[in-house]
């Protein structure tokens, strides 16, 4: 069927599809972890091509999250955050564990060594393999799904470890933004990847990643973080329970939020639990970007109308957390940080001269060729783990709209801006829609295998240790 298309090979190489086997070893120990709603994804496969799809193990990497499963499955099957250091556990004596931070945690330079990233993958693969998947390594062909900024390090790392350590048969590498696009059904569109060390926008035409078109921000996960934090520290309070210091009058004396009251996992609660874009945008009349909003940083007359257009009904958000220093403890701090901390990603940061995710989309709709311009603004895709914050999709939509129709040139692009999402589903858990934004390349790099569409073949006995295929480059 796909043959003479190029739906062939994602990413428009010249690479046969891979190869289908028979569906005997789809029988193992790990298909009994999956829901019973997924069992059926062989059965569909042999009703349309007369054989079952061979069975593999997806994996979806990136530099802080690591998404694993079987193909033709909807969903991943286990989801871990990737760390950065080794540490001994206190459960098992001489265990090594991990700091969950990312493979690039700020304050480790070393990391940048293959060597360790290597000892760090073969750790959480390897639990990943014997506690979730429930299988033989050599068993099962594994795909990848990576993203165009996937270091190169990352992936020549990764490739050791599957091969040497593991010894899986071969690996096939997929497209993040070409599998993503196929979870809406579509062969065009404007991918907005939004990961955690940054953003990256990339135009995909008829199933090719158009790599010169791409543009990258820093304005990502990591950037949120730092810039809720910081503003925390900034604008919080801290009060005791009970035993903390009292003023004259008898009350309890509140104290300023310090590091060991405002830990890093409290501050990813916030991100994963609270936070959320707000639905009023910062008025032109601050500028475009707004120079007293950089991150960790919001002054002058911004915070002040950022008080004043608060959404919420309280005023005031209250955590009750635990601190070393002073106990157990309400923090609490104004409830506009919860709206306004996403403001960075689609404003950027100008001390730094980091442009927002919006004059990125903007960017790389410059660079795309002309008359393909009109159908990538039709399908703006928006996934990664940022973009399954609470109204953040329609937010960038609606910055996105407004900065095109001031630019008489994209003036005429202005209306035909819409997202890419397929029709919505009712009861869904994805704010109605049929996948989370952060699973989306995991699914489509699953439903591809599923759909015996190839990718870019390694197998183990072409493997010499360095070289590696990098679909960019093609």
């Amino acid at each position: 069927m796909f043959a003479e298309s190029n739906l062939g090979v994602l990413g428009g190489t010249s690479r046969s599809p891979a190869t289908v086997g028979s569906n005997s070893s789809s029988s193992g120990g790990g298909a009994l972890r999956r829901p019973l709603g997924t069992l059926g994804s062989s059965i569909g496969s042999s009703l349309l091509y007369g054989t079952a799809a061979e069975e593999k193990i997806v994996l979806d990497i990136g530099t802080h999250t690591l998404r694993v499963g079987y193909s033709g499955d909807a969903r991943p099957l286990y989801k871990t955050s990737l760390y950065s250091v080794f540490s001994h556990g206190d459960n098992n004596a001489g265990r090594l564990v991990g700091k969950s931070s990312g493979l690039f945690e700020e304050g480790h330079p070393n990391n940048n060594e293959e060597e360790l990233l290597e000892a760090l993958l073969v750790e959480q693969l390897r639990n990943v393999y014997r506690s979730h998947l429930l299988l033989d390594s050599k068993s099962r062909k594994v795909v990848v799904a990576e993203g165009a900024l996937l270091p190169v390090q990352v992936k020549r790392a990764l490739a050791r470890v599957l091969f040497y350590n593991l010894r899986v048969p071969m690996v096939s590498f997929y497209p993040g933004s070409v599998t993503s696009l196929m979870t809406c059904g579509k062969m065009v569109g404007l991918v907005v990847d939004c990961g955690h060390r940054s953003t990256a926008v990339m135009p995909v035409y008829d199933c090719r990643p158009l790599v010169s078109c791409m543009v990258s921000t820093p304005m990502g996960g990591n950037a949120l973080f730092r810039n809720l934090k910081q503003l925390v520290l900034r604008f919080g309070k801290f009060v005791p329970f009970g035993g903390g210091q009292t003023k004259k009058d008898g009350d309890v004396k509140e104290c300023a939020v310090d590091e060991l009251a405002l830990s890093d996992d409290t501050v990813r609660f916030l991100m994963t639990k609270l936070i959320y874009a707000s639905p009023i945008a910062i008025p032109k009349s601050f500028g475009r970007p707004p120079p007293g909003l950089s991150v960790g940083i919001a002054e002058g007359d911004l915070v002040e109308w950022f008080e004043s257009s608060i959404t919420a009904s309280n005023e005031v958000t209250k955590l009750t957390v635990d601190c070393p220093k002073n106990g157990r403890g309400s923090l609490m701090f104004p409830t506009w940080i919860r709206e306004r901390a996403a403001e960075i990603l689609f404003s950027g940061d100008m001390s730094e001269d980091h442009q927002g995710i919006v004059q990125s989309i903007v960017q790389s709709i410059a660079k795309s060729p002309v008359d393909t311009r009109r159908e990538l603004v039709k399908n703006i895709l928006v996934v990664g783990g940022v973009a399954d914050m609470l109204n953040f999709k329609v937010r960038l939509l609606h910055d996105l709209i407004s900065t095109l129709r001031d630019d008489k040139r994209w003036s005429a692009l202005a209306g035909e801006a819409a997202l890419a999402n397929e029709d919505p589903v009712v009861g869904s858990s994805a704010n109605g829609e049929a996948f989370l934004a952060s699973d989306r390349c995991w699914t489509g790099a699953s439903l591809a295998v599923a759909a015996r569409i190839g990718g870019m073949d390694v197998k183990a006995e072409e493997f010499d240790g360095i070289s590696i295929i990098d679909w960019t480059n093609q």
